[in-house]
């Protein structure tokens, strides 16, 4: 819904059409008192052993935080109690976000002890944001981190947007996890779609029955304002603690898999994650991930960069020998001519520079040309002609 339309849709409907007693009786949660006024609150706790598809939620505690501000490419998250970790997550009027848009349901979740506990605040009415919002604030305040799933471009900008509006004062934003971004980096070679519920169905072995659509959920929300049925909220309500639970699942598989190699991982997750090491400075994780790439008998482009990776690896760590076999088994693995251009180029330079055979550079730079123009494989071939005339 577009922000035009849905101011538009705001501007008709006004709290005189509800009958906000019968709708807290008819929903779940119940009613708290805070300094901002009257707050719609539904409170529950999940046992600890609860799993989300195949993950323990509770997994969630026991990663690494390193490996998590590894994989955020965030060093700050290094620093983080997980136990004090706030999911988040919002259903809202429109997904546009903008002045327009209002946050009618904002769900929260933090771990006590091995349990997880559940906190949704509901709007019934518009024009009462202050109390969700106030309690938003001291939760935040609270947390050591924030987790999202695409929160940083749209739930936290609009959360923050609405504490302005509503003249409550915005908390100081602690570290921020957006798990879309992780799932991005990682699993998007893979996946066509890196959206949440496909991720449940993909990643956790999670699939939602008689979910909402989230593309339904603003009108849905406009309904209930216009006085219909109520049970539709109940559904939404549903939906949003699926989300927050499929944040703690995900950011356990996401870092569990980041932690060590699993053998039965796909080589194109394994080389997302040794790219990831490798922007990181991480050589050994990287090298680890790269060989469990190449040697996982996938696509030969997937193989091929994964041995041109462990290749760099191993020439930053100073290994040439390392470096020389990734590089022929890169070779054996191309299957089209540029593939083979790049390795042989990148063996051309190694037999050069690294191992002096000029033979052998000679060799390969023969065949460079589609990786770097015939320009340039003409200059290198011209100067290790005359370096290995000059030797002998």
């Amino acid at each position: 819904m577009s922000i035009k339309r849905s101011l538009a849709r705001l501007a008709q409907v006004t709290p005189r059409q509800l009958d906000v007693a019968s709708v807290r009786g008819a929903l779940p949660g119940e009613r708290h008192e805070t300094e901002h006024g009257e707050l719609h609150l539904i409170d529950e706790y999940l046992e600890p052993r609860h799993h989300h598809g195949r993950s323990p939620i509770a997994k969630a505690l026991e990663v690494s935080t390193e490996r998590l501000a590894q994989l955020a490419l965030d060093p700050s998250l290094e620093r983080i109690d997980l136990q004090r970790a706030l999911f988040l997550d919002t259903e809202t009027t429109g997904l546009a976000g903008g002045t327009g848009t209002v946050p009618f349901l904002i769900g929260i979740a933090w771990f006590e002890d091995q349990s997880m506990r559940i906190q949704q605040l509901f709007l019934p009415e518009l024009g009462r944001e202050g109390p969700m919002l106030g309690w938003l604030r001291e939760r935040v305040q609270q947390s050591s981190c924030i987790v999202s799933f695409n929160g940083k471009t749209f739930d936290w900008p609009l959360l923050r947007n609405r504490f302005v509006l509503n003249r409550v004062r915005a908390p100081v934003l602690p570290p921020h996890l957006d798990l879309l971004h992780c799932a991005r980096r990682v699993l998007r070679p893979r996946l066509k779609s890196v959206r949440l519920v496909e991720l449940e169905r993909r990643v956790l072995g999670m699939h939602r029955e008689d979910d909402v659509s989230g593309a339904l959920i603003p009108q849905l929300y406009f309904d209930y304002l216009d006085g219909g049925d109520v049970s539709p909220i109940a559904k939404v309500i549903e939906h949003n603690a699926n989300d927050l639970i499929a944040l703690a699942a995900l950011l356990a598989e996401l870092v569990s898999h980041f932690d060590e190699v699993h053998g039965n991982d796909d080589p194109r997750d394994h080389l997302a994650y040794a790219k990831v090491a490798e922007r990181t400075g991480d050589r050994a994780r990287a090298r680890s991930f790269a060989d469990a790439a190449a040697q996982g008998g996938g696509e030969s482009a997937c193989t091929v960069e994964a041995c041109l990776l462990s290749a760099r690896m191993a020439r930053r760590g100073g290994d040439v020998e390392e470096e020389e076999r990734a590089l022929l088994d890169a070779l054996r693995a191309a299957d089209d001519e540029l593939l083979v251009a790049v390795v042989r180029l990148s063996l051309a330079k190694l037999y050069e520079h690294r191992r002096k055979d000029l033979d052998r550079a000679l060799e390969h730079a023969k065949g460079t040309a589609p990786a770097e123009g015939e320009e340039a494989a003409g200059r290198r071939l011209a100067r290790l002609q005359r370096r290995r005339g000059a030797s002998i």
